[in-house]
C-alpha cells in the first residue's frame, strides 16, 4: 500500500510539472487577447481556483462570483505575468486575493445593515468538488481550510502555502496534519 501512496504522489508531481509549461503558453496566448486560450485555462483551473476561493470565503455563492471574477482579472493582468514563474500559483494568488476582497466587501455590508446574501447559495457544484467535502472543509477554521485546500485542491506544496499565507513552513506542515485529522471523521460522517 505505501508503494501506492507514494506511486500517486509521483503521478501527481509529474503531471504538475508537465503543465506549467502549457499554463505559461496559455498565459502568453491570453496576453495576446486569445479568447480560446482564457477558455483552455478556465476548464484546466476552475474547480481549484473554487476549491482557494470557497476556502477563503466560506461561502458557495461567492466562491462562484470570485472564480468568475479571477478569469475576468486572469484576462486583464496576463500581460504582467512574467513567463517561467509559476502559472498555477499566479492565478490562485489573484483568487485569493479577490476572495479575500469579497469577504472583507461582505463584512462592510453586513456593518452597515446592507447585506443580503446569506440564503441565496448555487445549487450547481463545480466538476469535481463533491458537497460532503466542502461541507467538512467548512467545518474547519479559515486559515486551515486554506492551508488543506491550498495543498490537496490547488496542488502547491507546503512552502507555497507559507508563503502566500505568510506563516512559517513548519507552521504549514503542523496545521494541514491537525486538520486532516479533524477532516476524517467529517467526511466518514457525511458519507455515512
Amino acid at each position: 500500500m505505501p508503494n501506492t501512496t507514494l506511486r500517486r504522489r509521483v503521478v501527481r508531481v509529474e503531471l504538475t510539472m508537465s503543465d506549467a509549461g502549457d499554463e505559461d503558453e496559455l498565459l502568453a496566448q491570453i496576453a495576446g487577447g486569445d479568447m480560446r486560450a482564457l477558455e483552455a485555462l478556465y476548464r484546466r483551473m476552475r474547480v481549484r481556483v473554487f476549491a482557494v476561493a470557497l476556502a477563503v470565503a466560506g461561502d458557495r455563492g461567492t466562491a462562484e462570483d470570485v472564480m468568475q471574477d479571477t478569469f475576468v482579472r486572469v484576462y486583464s493582468a496576463a500581460p504582467g505575468y512574467r513567463p517561467g514563474s509559476r502559472a498555477r500559483a499566479w492565478v490562485l494568488t489573484i483568487a485569493r486575493h479577490l476572495a479575500l476582497d469579497a469577504v472583507r466587501r461582505r463584512a462592510r455590508e453586513t456593518v452597515s445593515g446592507t447585506a443580503g446574501h446569506g440564503a441565496a447559495a448555487a445549487a450547481g457544484e463545480p466538476d469535481g468538488i463533491r458537497l460532503d467535502v466542502v461541507n467538512a472543509l467548512l467545518q474547519l477554521g479559515e486559515v486551515d481550510r486554506q492551508i488543506v485546500v491550498m495543498h490537496d485542491m490547488a496542488g502547491l506544496t507546503h512552502a507555497e502555502v507559507a508563503a502566500e499565507l505568510e506563516l512559517p513552513a513548519g507552521t504549514v506542515r503542523w496545521r494541514y496534519r491537525v486538520a486532516l485529522a479533524r477532516l476524517r471523521p467529517l467526511v466518514q460522517e457525511e458519507a455515512s
